[in-house]
């Protein structure tokens, strides 16, 4: 569906009858919280992420956009190939990585040329009213449901604080609607937002690799 079919549909459901749905920047604050919730809930997102690591460094810095670090694959060798999944925040496996903070991946053990695979699901892009009608995003009908009831949720969240009721059952509403969604099977995709010049996880030659190399 196009932005702005969701937007026309919100109006005239959950925010048909309060204030919050006249102001066209609110509605559009809401629906970019509501992606962001959603896209993270189901990470319908996913972009690769190619790290290198450096001896002596071992804390990189992750997509700004990301949103949990879903798996990560290595390591791709300079003169072999070999690849292994490794564990993510398992203190009991020696060959986990860590994710101590938001945006920071820790490897205790880097060996210098290594390169990680990193599948993060990160966040859709952030809808504007300029870019509205031209930003190339198109959402899952499957989703229209979960959509809405969370931008009404969050609605009367911020114009009945004292009324627990009106959002109480929106929110529950919308987890009734995300769990219909898992349940149904109409999440079992996802959209790879980078996947340039990859090779079973790996770029087919190291000049082809982007990297993120920034030190924490």
């Amino acid at each position: 569906m196009r932005l702005q079919e969701i937007l026309e549909i919100i109006k005239n459901t959950e925010l048909k009858q309060i204030i919050v749905g006249e102001d066209n920047d609110q509605v559009l604050s809401l629906l970019n919280l509501a992606l962001i919730d959603i896209y993270g809930r189901f990470d319908i997102l996913q972009e690769e992420q190619l790290i290198t690591m450096h001896e002596n460094q071992t804390r990189y810095r992750l997509l700004d956009k990301s949103q949990r670090l879903l798996r990560v694959i290595g390591k791709w060798y300079k003169n072999q190939d070999f690849a292994e999944e490794l564990p993510i925040n398992d203190i009991n496996d020696s060959r986990s990585v860590f994710t101590p903070t938001p945006y920071v991946l820790h490897v205790p053990n880097p060996i210098d040329g290594e390169i990680l695979s990193c599948i993060v699901s990160v966040t859709p892009p952030y809808i504007t009213k300029q870019n509205i009608d031209t930003i190339d995003f198109i959402i899952p009908p499957q989703l229209l449901e979960c959509i809405t009831s969370y931008m009404g949720y969050r609605a009367y969240l911020s114009v009945n604080g004292d009324n627990q009721y009106e959002h109480t059952s929106l929110y529950q509403r919308y987890q009734r609607a995300c769990n219909d969604v898992r349940l149904r099977g109409l999440v079992h995709f996802s959209i790879m937002t980078n996947e340039k010049a990859l090779h079973s996880g790996f770029p087919t030659a190291i000049g082809d690799a982007r990297t993120e190399n920034e030190t924490i």
